[in-house]
Formats: C-alpha cells, sequence, structure tokens
C-alpha cells in the first residue's frame, strides 16, 4: 500500500469511496493498533539509499520499532541519531525498548523517518504487512518435536544421545553413526530426517548411480542417494514429524543403521572410498556432514 497519497493514507471505505486518515504519524498509528501479536508493518522510504523500519507487535502485545539500512552501513550521524532516540544496535538492526501502545510506536517511526533518514511528511513511503506467526509457530513445532524424540533416542542408545552443532541428534550404533533430524520450515508440514553417511570417497561412476537406483528399487523402507560433490553416499528415510509413533521412530532408527552396516563394506569394495563410520584409529578420518567445519587432524568433507 502507497500511503504518499493525497490527503495522507486515502483509504477504501464502504462502496468505493474514500477517507483521509490524517497525518502520516496518524496513518502508521492507525496501522500499528490494528496489529495482532507476531505482526509487523514494514515502513520503506522511497529513495535511494533506501531506509526501512520495521514496526512490529510482539507475543505479549508490546510493540518495537527495527530500523535498517539495506544498501549501506549507517552513517555515523545516523548511529548517533537512533542512539539519541534510545535505539540499540543488535546485528546491524537497532531496536528500540519495547513501546507500550500504537501512538508511542508511531511516534517512534516518525523521529527515526525525520532525524535518521530525513524523510519529512511530503516524503514517498512504502508501507508492507507482514507477520512472524508462521516462524514462531515452526520453532514451536521445532521444540516440541525435539522434547518428544529425546528420551525415545536416549533409550535407543542407552544414554543421552549427543546433540551436533546443526541441532541433529547423533547416534553411534555399532559401526553406524546415525542422525536425527528434526526440521520445521514456516507453512510446511514438520518432519524428522534419519540418516548415515554409508560411504565417503567414492569413484563417481555410471555404474554407482545404477547400483544405488537398483538398490533403492528394491528397498521397502528408506534410500540411497549419491552426493556427487563430496562423493559421498548416504542412505536416508523420513518421517511425518508430528504424525509418527515411538514405535516407528525406534524402527527407523535402527533400519537406518542396519541397512548402513549391511552394504557399506561392499560399496567400499565396489566403488572405492571408506565407510562413512570409519574411525581414524582404523586408518581413515571421519567425515563430516556437508556445511560444518571438520575436527582437528581429519579430513572429508570440507
Amino acid at each position: 500500500m502507497r500511503s504518499d497519497l493525497q490527503p495522507y493514507g486515502v483509504r477504501p471505505v464502504g462502496h468505493g469511496s474514500v477517507a483521509a486518515v490524517g497525518t502520516r504519524e496518524e496513518f502508521i498509528a492507525q496501522q500499528a493498533g490494528a496489529l495482532d501479536p507476531l505482526d509487523l508493518v514494514m515502513i520503506t522510504v522511497m529513495r535511494e539509499p533506501p531506509g526501512a523500519i520495521e514496526l512490529s507487535r510482539e507475543q505479549d502485545g508490546v510493540f518495537k520499532v527495527r530500523a535498517l539500512s539495506p544498501k549501506q552501513p549507517f552513517s555515523p550521524e545516523q548511529r548517533k541519531a537512533l542512539a539519541g532516540h534510545g535505539l540499540v544496535e543488535s546485528e546491524e538492526v537497532w531496536v528500540s525498548a519495547p513501546l507500550a501502545d500504537a501512538g508511542a510506536a508511531s511516534g517512534m517511526v516518525e523521529h527515526v523517518l525525520g532525524d535518521v533518514f530525513g524523510a519529512d511528511e511530503t516524503a514517498a513511503i512504502d508501507v508492507d504487512h507482514g507477520s512472524r506467526r508462521p516462524i514462531v509457530e515452526a520453532q514451536r513445532k521445532l521444540e516440541a518435536i525435539r522434547a518428544r524424540i529425546s528420551p525415545i533416542l536416549d533409550e535407543v542408545l542407552g544414554a543421552p544421545a549427543t546433540v551436533d552443532a546443526d541441532g541433529d541428534f547423533v547416534l553411534k550404533l555399532g559401526s553406524v553413526e546415525v542422525y536425527v533430524s528434526p526440521l520445521a520450515v514456516p507453512n510446511m508440514l514438520p518432519v524428522v530426517r534419519v540418516f548415515t553417511i554409508t560411504n565417503v570417497g567414492v569413484t563417481i561412476t555410471p555404474e554407482l548411480g545404477l547400483f544405488l537406483a537398483r538398490m533403492n528399487f528394491t528397498l521397502m523402507f528408506g534410500r540411497f542417494a549419491l552426493d556427487t560433490d563430496h562423493r559421498a553416499v548416504w542412505f536416508s528415510e523420513t518421517l511425518l514429524g508430528e504424525a509418527f509413533s515411538d514405535d516407528e521412530l525406534r524402527f527407523t532408527v535402527g533400519m537406518v543403521a542396519q541397512t548402513a552396516d549391511d552394504w557399506d563394506d561392499r560399496i567400499a569394495q565396489m566403488f572405492g572410498g571408506s565407510r562413512g563410520a570409519t574411525t581414524p584409529e582404523e586408518g581413515h578420518p571421519a567425515p563430516t556432514k556437508p556445511g560444518q567445519p571438520n575436527p582437528p587432524g581429519r579430513e572429508g568433507y570440507l
């Protein structure tokens, strides 16, 4: 919605008629007052370089104002003005203290628009609405899934499962290292991915791809996959994050570990490389997952 109309903030009313909502500050206060908790308004100053202000209603009902400069850092003068209005820098975004009502929030927005971005009453701004609700709901689901599966995995392992830097549970079952990875993405069903890296350093050939495809055709559960970038073979199965039973998780973890143990040596013999869970003591470094640094003294994925 463009708010640089005349009179300021003209909006539809009834059957196509229009009504003015007053000054820009009054217009922003009206927008803020209509926000539910976790909703937000993004106000962009339409100039080069652009400036942006996020006015959000927090989960507890209070408001916060966040100022950011998308294309270049704030100048020393802008930083001084932001600090003068009580905003505090956090990861290149300047955040206000909690504001009790829509009027206080719109007043803070006006201060930032004028004193930081130099946008007077005639400056063009763009107003967009959004919400953090899907993100927060996904986080809540993820926390609930973690809390549910943690004791099941501890029972399977017979000890507390390790949690790695990605938040995945790591289980060492015999010679196989199994990862249990809960995933929750906004507006999508959460899932639990159970996987292991069966082999690393394999020789990439058409025969390897055909072999894995034939294997997948015969399997009732799980599938092999080839990571060509890192010359690695994975085996995995995925469960719906809110629909599986405790027994399904136990079965899936055991099935992934057993299938990997049945085939990792054969794949290594046929296509080179080493087993994914081979330890340094056996003469080969253990791999890490893509995107993670290797522990000191290990080579492998990255």
